[in-house]
């Protein structure tokens, strides 16, 4: 299946601050978009253009910058089930990540959720929705329309942060759209022209010499790893935060889950006594994962570093909260060497 013909829209630096519609009309009462026009077909970047990732993007959550650290120009899922927390850490992302302009796309969001987002946007960022009422082709195009706007600004020499949210519904889009046109369905419902259209979707993310795309995509995962969208995501994505629902019961946020989780770009972007510290600090956080259950049972273990790990619990869960407020990454990254120092000296390594 193709996608939505291409069109063109007035997208770039004329954009930035405004809220639209997959249409380009405004959907915060400002004038309407005057600039250079855009082609909204999806130019996916040959290997050639790339550059490679060598540099972080800080967010301002400590669980992320300390332990998964995300490279500018990477492809990132935060996968959950609904109540686990998501579109709060997408604003907290969105609001401490250390990029240029911010691109927002709703596909297929509550209409509540867009209205807050229109409310809450700055001088820096554009938000691109089409609620779930809208028709599949329309909840498609806001997506491209996001792409293309990311883009824009990237030729720029701009550092752009994209988020999506979400992939599991541009997905239901692709595939009402596919079955419309006859094709004939796979495994899960999907017909396999969704699977390659994904991958073009989040192909246009990179580092390139004038500038960068990091994508941030939502992906809704209830626990099914046979779900067909979460896992062609995986394959696709440079790493993925996978959002606890335990932990999102006992009212811990962010949710994640950081042995679940993994970052492909932190070897490339990270110093050597960073990766370090995350090292150490990930092995406790397993290790405390795997004695819970003994734990709540009464069973003393007696390892060294099991009784490190215990011992340094609370300054681990400290760390994974995040606080109020933008935090900066030296900070971060301090208290989690502090952290890592603790559980070395006392044999938890």
């Amino acid at each position: 299946m193709g996608l939505i013909a291409p069109q063109r829209l007035a997208l770039g630096t004329c954009a930035l601050g405004r809220a639209i519609d997959a249409h380009g009309v405004p959907l915060d009462r400002g004038p309407a978009l005057r600039g250079r026009s855009v082609a909204l077909e999806l130019r996916l970047p040959r290997p050639n253009e790339r550059i490679p990732i060598v540099l972080p993007l800080w967010t301002g959550v400590r669980a992320i910058d300390g332990l998964l650290t995300i490279g500018r120009g990477a492809r990132v899922g935060i996968f959950g089930a609904p109540g686990t927390g998501k579109s709060t850490l997408i604003e907290e992302i969105v609001d401490g990540s250390a990029s240029d302009a911010v691109v927002v796309a709703l596909v297929g969001e509550r209409g509540r959720e867009a209205h807050h987002w229109i409310g809450r946007r700055n001088h820096g960022m554009t938000l691109v929705c089409a609620t779930s009422d809208r028709p599949a082709h329309e909840r498609v195009r806001a997506a491209q329309v996001a792409i293309a706007h990311a883009r824009s600004l990237c030729e720029r020499g701009l550092h752009v942060l994209l988020v999506l949210d979400s992939l599991a519904r541009l997905a239901a889009g692709l595939r009402e759209i596919a079955v419309c046109a006859g094709e004939s369905v796979g495994r899960g419902g999907y017909p396999p022209s969704v699977f390659s259209d994904l991958a073009r979707f989040i192909e246009v993310a990179g580092a390139f010499i004038d500038g960068s795309i990091t994508l941030i995509a939502t992906v809704l995962h209830d626990g099914d790893d046979r779900d067909p969208v979460s896992e062609a995501s995986r394959a696709l994505l440079d790493g993925h935060l996978a959002l606890s629902v335990r932990r999102a019961e006992r009212g811990l946020f962010p949710a994640i889950d950081v042995p679940a989780s993994a970052s492909r770009t932190m070897q490339a972007v990270a110093a050597q006594a960073h990766l370090h510290d995350a090292r150490v600090v990930r092995r406790a956080i397993a290790l405390l994962d795997r004695i819970e259950d003994a734990r709540a049972l009464g069973i003393e273990n007696h390892d060294a570093g099991a009784v490190a790990a215990i011992a340094a619990e609370a300054r681990i869960e400290s760390f994974l909260r995040h606080e109020c407020g933008q935090l900066t990454h030296a900070a971060t990254l301090d208290e989690l060497a502090a952290i890592a120092r603790l559980l070395d000296e006392n044999g938890a390594s």
